[in-house]
């Protein structure tokens, strides 16, 4: 018998009988993994190598990860100002003519990590000027709207499809 999964129901909600008092649900205990990804393009459309940080205190020694990504480790996923100054040197000095320190901008957002002194100070030093615009980022920032929202509802997809019946995936 083939089990019908409905992958568009938010996650919070499961299928079962009316008023059955227990319902089973399988997962991988990873519920409450946590990563954060950093996208960035120029203004001609080269992407920027990628950051990944990852929920952990060091990184697994048994995963390979590409090498165009930059895969970092913090305690909660989250970025810090300690990450987005490595980033800014790592990816930033691979676009295209860095070596010329051409002035640039970089369009942010008020997160407080980008807001620090020694992030600015890094931009200066990067002949980088900055942007943090409040409510802009449908405008300034689009791959928070054409790239991000459709990236995180197809990794959901997946996963609920992984969860639900993992030879499926």
């Amino acid at each position: 018998m083939k089990r019908q999964i409905y992958l568009d129901m938010p996650p919070n909600y499961t299928l079962e009988k009316k008023d059955v008092k227990e319902v089973l649900l399988k997962t991988t205990g990873c519920e409450k993994l946590r990563l954060t990804v950093m996208l960035a393009a120029t203004a001609n459309g080269k992407k920027l190598p990628p950051l990944l940080i990852l929920k952990r205190k060091v990184l697994p020694k048994s995963e390979t990860f590409p090498k165009d990504v930059i895969v970092r480790t913090q305690e909660k996923g989250w970025m810090t100002k300690e990450l987005m100054l490595e980033w800014l040197k790592i990816a930033r000095g691979r676009r295209p003519r860095a070596f010329l320190n051409q002035p640039s901008i970089l369009v942010l957002d008020a997160f407080k990590g980008h807001l620090t002194d020694s992030v600015k100070n890094q931009l200066r030093k990067m002949n980088t000027g900055f942007v943090i615009p409040g409510g802009m980022t449908s405008v300034l920032q689009p791959m928070g709207v054409s790239i991000n929202k459709p990236l995180k509802g197809r990794l959901r997809q997946q996963y609920l499809t992984w969860i639900a019946d993992p030879a499926l995936s």
